[in-house]
């Protein structure tokens, strides 16, 4: 089995600064899109925060942090679903400490989106009004549904999407990562089937491209994810370009051996108690202190060859053999 990726994030063609962030560890089968929110820059500082945090432990301190019984999670999951759960949580108390100890920093927050495969299972992780979708067989089916009050009240109160669209608050998200202490984390576990594409992204795509147009230009794309990741984030500035837009997709190619592991429909993770908050912390520090990629050692030069040195052995090998022969 191979995963192929392809990310990209943009502008757009409205705003000046980019608060949109995303990462991909191809080594580590990881793929995270954020969408920073809050003023003087700090929906940057949240989003890139949650970034670089939850790579950051995912890749570096996974099994120490899978380990963790100070973390323990209200159920068993599997190891890269308990990974990713906890080091979101380790973000969320972090970014939200950052916006306490730091006035210009108040009331940042961020979406975040995440897939993890790990064997035959896809772990699939959502806050805020950031999405993922999965295509297979030309259906393209949303896999999440937005925490935001337009979405609340679409299932609440039976609006159309089309009525949710036109809501003067359409765009309030009800859960997002660092504005309060803890937060509500919505996982779900899936098998992963050859040929399955897996979409992530920012509602700077999905609040202006329909879902319908993504299906054509995943079909149209015939499986090139740079060609489809440029064009839909192109379709979405061509609408206007008035949000930030990131696309990241992902691709299963060849066969995928079957595992013991179980999938898991959609469920809510209450957040961890207070308890947990000094062992975040803790966590927290060891990822920013530790360097995002390790550093290779210095090579090590080997020293010249002294001429002296090989003459005197040579004549030390000439005295013996003389030695030998005269015996």
């Amino acid at each position: 089995m191979v995963v192929k990726s392809a990310g990209k994030t943009d502008v757009g063609i409205v705003r000046k600064s980019n608060e949109d962030c995303i990462k991909i560890l191809p080594e580590k089968n990881l793929f995270i899109v954020c969408d920073g929110m809050g003023g003087h820059n700090a929906g940057e500082v949240a989003s890139g925060a949650a970034c670089e945090m939850v790579s950051g432990l995912y890749s570096q301190f996974f099994d120490n942090l899978l380990g963790d019984e100070k973390l323990r999670l209200p159920r068993v999951f599997p190891p890269s679903t308990d990974v990713l759960v906890k080091a979101v949580r380790i973000a969320n108390h972090d970014i939200f400490r950052r916006a306490e100890a730091d006035s210009s920093l108040a009331g940042m927050g961020t979406t975040i989106v995440a897939a993890a495969i790990e064997k035959d299972i896809i772990t699939l992780l959502h806050v805020g009004d950031s999405r993922i979708y999965h295509y297979r067989s030309r259906t393209l089916t949303p896999l999440t549904i937005d925490h935001s009050w337009a979405a609340t009240l679409e299932q609440s109160e039976n609006i159309s999407a089309e009525e949710a669209r036109t809501l003067v608050n359409r765009n309030i998200i009800t859960r997002a990562l660092g504005v309060k202490e803890t937060v509500e984390i919505d996982v779900a576990v899936r098998k992963i089937q050859e040929n399955d594409t897996y979409v992530l992204c920012s509602d700077g795509l999905c609040g202006y491209v329909d879902d319908a147009d993504i299906r054509e230009v995943l079909i149209e794309s015939g499986g090139d994810l740079n060609q489809a990741v440029t064009h839909l984030i192109q379709m979405a500035n061509d609408r206007g370009g008035v949000d930030n837009v990131s696309v990241v997709a992902l691709t299963i190619e060849g066969h995928v051996d079957p595992s013991d592991l179980h999938k898991i429909d959609t469920i809510t993770i209450d957040p961890e108690p207070p308890e947990y908050y000094e062992t975040e912390r803790q966590w927290a520090t060891s990822a920013i202190e530790s360097p995002s990629v390790p550093e290779e050692p210095a090579p090590v030069r080997k020293k010249p060859a002294s001429w002296i040195g090989i003459a005197l052995l040579v004549a030390l090998l000439a005295v013996i053999v003389y030695l030998v022969s005269k015996n």
